[in-house]
């Protein structure tokens, strides 16, 4: 076992899955909340002016009512759409390694590797763990071949590498 650099016993853990389009699509929601309820009230305000420009002035203004329709009701779909396309892509068998330098993925197309101070945090979902790095940026690493002692040791690792684990 390699020498840790904190009083935390390291390990290797790895499961290897197909990317499950329902579980990224929960993971996605889940980070895309803030952006998407900017973009809605961002949206419904520029609704509700158009309303109150058609009451006072009596001239309907095509532009805020066309950028409200697409703040409130396009734009989300259009986020939550692409960033769950952009997370499932492969949909082909993927390896994710969990050690004590971070957290990889590798698939037949490509391989990803994030040290601990890459995130930001992790969080339990149901059936998945999230990596957030920020933004909308995040890693969704399923846990299905996991047992949950080693999703324990996952999570505890994460606090310990300074993580929020929620």
């Amino acid at each position: 076992m390699p020498e840790s650099r904190s009083s935390f016993p390291w390990m290797k853990i790895q499961v290897t899955t197909v990317p499950d389009a329902r579980l990224v699509a929960t993971a996605t929601r889940r980070v895309m909340r803030r952006p998407v309820l900017i973009a809605r009230v961002t949206g419904w305000a520029l609704l509700l002016l158009t309303a109150s420009l058609l009451v006072v002035t009596g001239e309907l203004e095509p532009m805020p009512l066309a950028g409200g329709a697409l703040l409130a009701l396009a734009l989300p779909v259009f986020l939550h759409t692409s960033t769950a396309r952009q997370a499932a892509r492969s949909g082909r068998l993927t390896t994710y390694e969990i050690s004590e330098q971070g957290l990889a993925s590798s698939s037949a197309e490509s391989r990803h590797a994030y040290t601990w101070k890459a995130f930001r945090s992790v969080e339990r979902l149901s059936g998945q763990l999230l990596f957030g790095m920020g933004g909308a940026r995040f890693v969704p690493v399923p846990t299905g071949g996991l047992s949950a002692a080693q999703i324990d040791q996952v999570l505890a690792a994460a606090s310990a590498g300074g993580l929020r684990v929620g």
